[in-house]
């Protein structure tokens, strides 16, 4: 029997796998067998296990109208129709991964959790290009950690901002070197004999898995691996191929639409795992993503006007020296920051940038400022942002020219109001309605998870979501 077979109208084995779930769609579910009995707490309601699969940059136009992209996806079809949906997903500002996944496991926006880009803020580019990498600099605590400390069993898989995360299976998303060194950075990092159990089932795995280049059956064999042996409480897993298809060659390109059907039959082995593993009677598992994608063909760089001004200096190289005031580009958005030893220069970048934005082809379409920047749940740290004009993205650097090449055909990091941006969310799990989830927000991602799991987020900005059920 094929396990892929759009043709036959249902994948037959999810036929199966709903007569399973469908067993326990009450509010109350048979108990479950503890993952460690007489060492481990467990939850006590109807679910007691969590899935999260973030298929970063998923749009809910994949699932919403499949066939309007020609998409082979029996997988999320099939938990659309029986699970409960959301048409689309406030982000946050900026719609970035790293901000975005900080806020799905902590519930707030990235105001008070830190994470405010997927990039560290280097002006002097003295980090080797670093990322937002490490869990330390999460300012409140994530689910992930408020399950640990219950005693619940763990897993964090490619997961955004997790290296040195405190948890019982850890694959940390994480590159330096971009080459097969990062495999022994990564074996390293990640829970001891993690990697080198998967590559022993998998002979092939280390040539799919080679940071920052991963794909995605390789990390969902970490995560089978990991299901087979522990059936963690909360398993939180990362899939990137989608998001960088759409980055490199478009959003409804036939490479983005492969991404998209590879993803589906990830979701496919996770599911039917769950269910060979008895566990579908108590698992909620969440498929979403982190934000939505827009096209852009033009690319400006705005840190180029903050040198022309006088306020960026450049050594022989070409890389900042000084700077009074200085561009920290997101793609769709851009934060400008002020040197705190003049902040005088308020007044010229604020003028700067006005000025630039009266002409029709600057490329800018939007200035917040500080206020704006609050409100949305941006950086306090930033004196004004700025958004991308419709086609445009900004890009990296304050040397060379203001208009540059396009590093992508379609991107985001746009204002989280803008529906491009919206992202996706399809649950299926016990007690839970076929149905919409209306108004849903990723802030409201994490209060959700604690509400199944019976944890407690005090001061979180989000709130648990809830399902209009389908008659």
């Amino acid at each position: 029997m094929k396990l892929y077979n759009e043709s036959n109208g249902m994948l037959a084995v999810l036929v199966g796998l709903l007569l399973s779930a469908q067993a326990c769609s009450s509010a109350v579910c048979p108990p479950a067998a503890t993952s460690n009995p007489g060492s481990r707490l467990e939850p006590t309601g109807p679910i007691r296990h969590v899935i999260v699969v973030s298929v970063d940059g998923l749009m809910p136009d994949t699932y919403l109208n499949p066939d309007a992209h020609h998409l082979q996806i029996p997988t999320l079809r099939w938990l659309v129709q029986h699970g409960a949906s959301s048409d689309g997903v406030q982000s946050v500002f900026p719609s970035l991964t790293y901000p975005s996944h900080t806020t799905m496991v902590t519930g707030v926006n990235p105001r008070r959790h830190g994470i405010v880009s997927n990039r560290a803020f280097d002006p002097l580019d003295i980090d080797l290009e670093s990322w937002s990498w490490y869990s330390e600099q999460i300012k409140v605590d994530p689910i992930w950690r408020i399950a640990e400390q219950h005693g619940y069993e763990t897993a964090m898989i490619h997961w955004p901002v997790s290296v040195g995360a405190k948890v019982d299976w850890l694959l940390p998303e994480y590159w330096r070197a971009k080459n097969a060194n990062d495999q022994v950075l990564l074996r390293a990092l990640s829970t001891p004999g993690l990697l080198e159990g998967v590559a022993k089932e998998h002979p092939d795995f280390w040539t799919r898995y080679v940071p920052p280049t991963v794909t995605d059956d390789s990390l969902t064999d970490v995560a089978l691996y990991v299901l087979s042996r522990a059936k963690p409480h909360l398993m939180l897993l990362h899939l990137v191929e989608v998001d960088g298809a759409q980055h490199k060659h478009g959003i409804d390109s036939p490479e983005a639409r492969t991404a998209i059907e590879t993803d589906d039959r990830q979701l496919a082995r996770l599911w039917t795992a769950i269910n060979q593993l008895g566990l579908a009677r108590d698992t909620a598992l969440v498929v979403l993503s982190d934000h939505g994608f827009r096209a852009a063909s033009k690319m400006v760089r705005p840190c180029t006007l903050l040198r022309e001004a006088g306020l960026v200096q450049l050594n022989e190289d070409g890389k900042v020296k000084s700077w009074k005031a200085v561009v920290h580009s997101n793609s769709g958005q851009a934060y400008v920051y002020l040197n705190e030893q003049d902040p005088g220069a308020l007044d010229v970048v604020r003028g700067v940038f006005a000025s630039k934005l009266k002409q029709s082809d600057s490329g800018i379409g939007r200035i917040y400022e500080e206020d704006e920047i609050r409100a949305l749940g941006g950086d306090p740290t930033a004196v004004l942002a700025l958004e991308a004009a419709d086609d445009y993205q900004f890009g990296p650097g304050c040397a060379g020219d203001y208009v540059a090449p396009p590093a992508y055909f379609s991107t985001h990091g746009f204002d989280p109001n803008r529906l491009e941006m919206r992202a996706s969310l399809v649950i299926l799990g016990p007690g839970i309605a076929h149905g919409k989830i209306q108004n849903a927000r990723l802030i409201d991602i994490a209060p959700t998870i604690a509400e199944w799991l019976g944890l407690s987020m005090p001061k979180i900005e989000g709130a648990p979501l809830r399902v209009v059920p389908i008659k």
